[in-house]
């Protein structure tokens, strides 16, 4: 009898894992390698739910902290170009390493999900 209840126990543990991550999103990140001082550079987020399908019109949102360093965040609202595909505009002030913190809202659902990425000076536009 103990050792039915101890399958039991671990069952229903497993089904509450499979339950918490049902809102969990596959994201694509999309950075360019390099940026021009004192411009705008585009940054794009691609986001499919767990069956492969855009997710759309959600609320999104990225805080960009660079890794190491207590400058203050960049904050970027980004917006939806096309089917799961959210685009937003950040103006870099140093070539380094990221951390991007991105905030997904869908119908009241909340998600953060991070993601890291590099980018450095472009050395073309001087």
């Amino acid at each position: 009898m103990n050792n039915k209840v101890i399958r039991l126990i671990i069952c229903l543990l497993f089904v509450l894992l499979a339950g918490c991550s049902a809102n969990s999103y596959d994201l694509k990140l999309s950075t360019p390698k390099s940026f021009t001082p004192g411009q705008t550079t585009p940054i794009q987020l691609k986001i499919l739910d767990q069956n492969g399908k855009a997710v759309e019109g959600a609320k999104v949102a990225a805080i960009l902290d660079m890794n190491g360093m207590s400058h203050g965040d960049l904050s970027v609202a980004m917006q939806e170009t096309e089917n799961g595909v959210y685009v937003g505009n950040v103006k870099f002030e140093m070539e380094g390493d990221y951390t991007a913190i991105i905030q997904i809202d869908k119908n009241g659902e909340k998600t953060k999900t991070e993601k890291r990425f590099s980018i450095v000076y472009n050395n073309d536009a001087q």
